[in-house]
């Protein structure tokens, strides 16, 4: 499961001390904060202390936020939490600066969900499920935001060039693209047979597709769900993508791939699954329940003799490689599996391909 979001832990040292036990003004100024910051208020519950102090907590739409005050020290406590862009959290909170008035103001930043960390200003740690994490050092940030649906990072590393998280998850470095992207179409080269109708599950960073493009297929189809993704890519990662989504063989699809392949009625010779394998954060069903309906919907639109192949995960993930596993074994008698050290993943990745 990989739910991100972010939370501010804020101290306000010395402040003016009109509001602090007050628990009607200070319910109208978090209000009024809310409204200033762009998040979106649902209600509010307060409590007065005796003799001193207030508790607070505001429920928004994005999560919450808390506080308790301490007015015989001028002192008040702040804990907000959302999964929305962090640039409004900060906006409250100066907000709140400006009405409290505190002598100093004391801020930290944590990210939470897998992992959960302190930001620091020059690294950047992968999510990890089995022991251990991955931080990198970020040389240069080039960009970080949030689109409709996760947060995006590109960051320059010294050793393996520009990167591309998705809601802290690697997904491609200019280290390892070629190294990747082989992986998942040798099985289709091996075969020595004209591509004809090639679909890309995801690969929104578009390193599967312009490696692919060497091998001259007739069409292509990429379906990403995420348009933002692409103009990323298509600024800041030139190296790994090139020129692919301009190809006039490439037929970008912006919708959800599950969805497309519930609805669409092509078939295909090749499929390539350059998606996770852990969609919880995207779906309300049991994960084994919706990957088997992917899988199955994936063998219905191959053709006769046609090739998929996945990116299954972490050699570590047990419990995926397992499922994965048992799941391909319903739908297809000839199911490969290979191992291959990534550097920029710090470990080694598991792929499968299958015949139809």
């Amino acid at each position: 499961m990989n739910s991100l979001g972010t939370q501010h832990i804020a101290e306000f040292i010395e402040c003016k001390k009109t509001f602090l036990d007050d628990p009607i003004k200070l319910e109208q100024i978090i209000r009024n904060a809310i409204e200033y910051s762009g998040l979106h208020f649902e209600k509010i519950i307060t409590h007065k202390f005796n003799p001193l102090g207030v508790t607070l907590l505001a429920i928004i739409s994005e999560s919450h936020i808390g506080l308790h005050t301490y007015p015989e020290a001028g002192h008040l406590s702040l804990d907000v939490f959302t999964c929305s862009h962090p640039a409004k959290q900060l906006k409250l909170i100066k907000y709140l600066q400006k009405v409290l008035k505190p002598k100093s103001l004391k801020i930290a930043e944590v990210v939470r969900g897998n992992p959960i960390e302190f930001r620091q200003d020059e690294w950047l740690t992968s999510r990890a499920e089995y022991g251990f994490e991955i931080k990198y050092h970020i040389k240069k940030l080039l960009y970080s935001n949030k689109s409709k649906y996760q947060f995006i990072d590109v960051i320059e590393n010294e050793h393996f060039g520009k990167m591309l998280f998705l809601d802290k998850d690697l997904q491609i470095s200019e280290a390892d693209a070629d190294a990747y992207s082989n992986v998942m179409i040798r099985p289709v080269i091996d075969r020595k047979k004209k591509l004809k109708n090639v679909l890309i599950l995801g690969g929104g960073d578009g390193g599967l597709l312009n490696f692919l493009l060497n091998y001259n297929p007739e069409k292509v189809t990429l379906v990403e769900i995420d348009e933002e993704v692409i103009n990323v890519s298509r600024k800041y990662l030139k190296k790994v993508c090139g020129k692919a989504f301009t190809d006039k063989r490439v037929n970008l699809v912006i919708q959800d791939a599950f969805n497309f392949l519930e609805t669409t009625e092509d078939t295909f010779d090749v499929i390539l699954y350059d998606l996770t394998m852990h969609p919880e954060s995207f779906i309300k069903i049991e994960r084994e329940k919706f990957l088997n309906n992917v899988f199955k919907n994936i063998h219905r639109l191959l053709a006769n003799k046609g090739i998929a192949s996945f990116q299954v995960g972490s050699e570590y993930d047990l419990l995926t490689l397992k499922l994965v596993q048992r799941l391909l074994r319903k739908y297809f008698k000839k199911i490969n599996y290979s191992l291959i050290y990534l550097r920029s993943y710090c470990e080694r990745w598991v792929f499968s391909d299958v015949t139809k």
